[in-house]
């Protein structure tokens, strides 16, 4: 296996400089396209790259610290990879709803709206990444957007691995057995959670305390985003009833 021939992150802490991140020879789309085209077709590349990272993804689970420090100094992570695992998190959102008990889903299939449940959920992520990474570049963080987006997508891996299979198991208990389901459904929430929190501590090189303040202040500005939102939006409605009103009067009138 080819030992990684990247130029080091002039912020990269020394604490971790001598971790090695087992990539496969060839490197990663964006760090190399000119050898990728010498050494073979670039699609064939792309693709061993992106299923590396997406192997990846998996270590995330069990060594969290350290996948997220390689997404930040060592490329560890591709927005193709992200983008897959967004894809992924909403097929299982989407199939969960629909295969789980009638006991622990009362509004059933017919409550289900594809493009209602990609607003609910794909919303509130892309307002964490942004919220995320502008608190982050206040506080004198060092991630970079791409990371933040990247490692975000990479924080649900719990709920993308763990949901569908409970959603299906879900019909083979009773509703005596919820405390079951309801259990792992917050160990899945927790995780996640747990994840996004290494997220913001290893991408902007945080200790624990600037990684806290980091998150709450990310939630809270999320907040503050979405109210400013509900107000643009009743106050756009108000404006266009009044002006629309306006325009029925003339017509009347005319």
């Amino acid at each position: 296996m080819k030992a990684l021939n990247l130029q080091p992150d002039p912020q990269q802490p020394e604490s971790r400089s001598d971790r090695s991140s087992h990539r496969p020879a060839g490197g990663i789309p964006g760090s190399g396209i000119a050898s990728s085209f010498r050494t073979m077709p670039f699609w064939a590349q792309l693709g061993k790259d992106v299923r590396f990272q997406l192997a990846q993804s998996f270590r995330v689970l069990k060594h969290p610290f350290e996948v997220f420090w390689e997404i930040r100094y060592r490329p560890e992570g591709s927005m193709i990879a992200a983008f897959l695992l967004l894809m992924a998190a909403y097929a299982v959102l989407l199939l969960s709803k629909l295969v789980t008990s009638y006991l622990f889903n009362p509004s059933g299939v017919e409550g289900v709206s594809p493009l209602t449940l990609l607003g609910q959920y794909g919303l509130p992520w892309l307002t964490w990444v942004f919220a995320n990474y502008l608190i982050g570049s206040i506080m004198k963080g060092q991630g970079r957007w791409t990371e933040v987006f990247v490692g975000s997508a990479y924080a649900l891996m719990p709920f993308i691995l763990i949901t569908l299979p409970l959603s299906v198991l879900s019909n083979a208990l009773t509703l005596n057995e919820k405390v079951v389901y309801d259990f792992f459904n917050w160990v899945t929430v927790g995780w996640t959670l747990i994840l996004f929190f290494v997220m913001a501590k290893e991408i902007h090189n945080y200790d624990i305390g600037e990684a806290a303040t980091n998150v709450v202040l990310s939630v809270l500005f999320m907040f503050a985003v979405w109210i400013l939102l509900f107000i643009v939006a009743g106050l756009t409605f108000q404006l266009y009833d009044f002006v629309l009103q306006i325009a029925r009067e003339v017509s009347y009138r005319g």
